[in-house]
């Protein structure tokens, strides 16, 4: 069970999740071959074996060997390390609209939560760099009141996220003016009787 379906209040219900897409670590994913790429040229191309006549041989053999192991301890970790935190990120990301609020959570050892009120969001909006747009991964701003903004990355369904969220404040409004219209009405009423 996720972060959305364990903080339902009575009677809300989800209207939309956002989809996490698993192309955001794509660049993750080039970057750590590149460091294992450049690991393996270093290691084949400037600390290759020296020549056996060399007259420092043992020494220079023994000192190129300890910088290839160096080189291949360090740069598989070096490119595997933001790409663990990429992943990391995605199955740890929830976001959803809900017939009374927005909710979503980020993270797992640093949490960061969202969780407002359907009449307190401003506006969503969405964005995507050059590998987002082609992959179809977007970047979405959660506006509300009294708040700079949330961000979450990574929603593949950025549009449908936007319009539900558009949808739950026209409803959300709709109501509140029935109910409104109803008050003011009884209060005309009561008035009226009075007299």
């Amino acid at each position: 069970m996720n972060y959305v379906d364990r903080n339902l209040r009575n009677g809300e219900e989800v209207i939309v999740k956002a989809k996490i897409s698993f192309w955001y670590v794509l660049p993750r994913i080039i970057f750590c071959a590149l460091m294992i790429a450049a690991a393996a040229v270093l290691t084949e191309v400037v600390f290759k074996e020296p020549e056996f006549g060399d007259s420092d041989w043992k020494t220079k053999a023994e000192l190129f060997s300890y910088l290839r192991t160096a080189v291949w301890a360090a740069f598989p970790v070096v490119g595997a390390f933001p790409l663990l935190l990429r992943i990391i990120a995605i199955f740890t990301t929830h976001l959803a609209v809900t017939n009374k609020r927005v909710m979503g959570k980020q993270g797992n050892l640093k949490i960061k939560t969202l969780d407002v009120p359907i009449e307190k969001i401003d506006g969503v909006s969405f964005n995507a760099g050059m590998l987002g747009n082609l992959f179809r991964y977007y970047h979405v701003k959660i506006a509300s009141v009294g708040s700079q903004g949330y961000i979450f990355h990574a929603v593949s369904n950025a549009q449908k996220f936007k319009d539900e969220v558009n949808d739950a404040i026209e409803k959300h409004a709709e109501q509140a003016r029935k109910d409104q219209a109803a008050q003011i009405a009884m209060a005309m009423n009561g008035s009226r009787a009075g007299d």
